[in-house]
């Protein structure tokens, strides 16, 4: 391949990812949608965090991963995120016991 088509293939690649990107996005929305719901159903900041909710979300997350030939590390780094910032917005949301 020549360096013009290089370039034009890089942009095409590009503009996938930027497509996924945006669809990556959007259903993290559609997450953090769901995460108001679920402050609007606890009662006390002491229903928040539940550990074994955690557990099953990590490791189902993990096996996916794994089936969809991602890095399980990765993953759950990014779940962690995704757990921390539900659990921020929960404890901002939810009444205080």
């Amino acid at each position: 391949m020549n360096k013009n088509n290089n370039n034009t293939e890089l942009k095409k690649v590009r503009l996938k990812i930027d497509e996924i990107d945006s669809k990556i996005i959007k259903l993290i929305a559609d997450r953090f949608k769901e995460i108001h719901k679920v402050t609007k159903l606890k009662d006390s900041h002491d229903q928040i965090i539940d550990h074994e909710r955690i557990t099953h979300i990590l490791k189902t997350v993990q096996i996916k991963a794994k089936k969809n030939k991602i890095d399980p590390d990765i993953i759950t780094r990014i779940w962690q995120i995704f757990i921390q910032e539900a659990i921020k917005l929960e404890y901002a949301k939810v009444k205080k016991s």
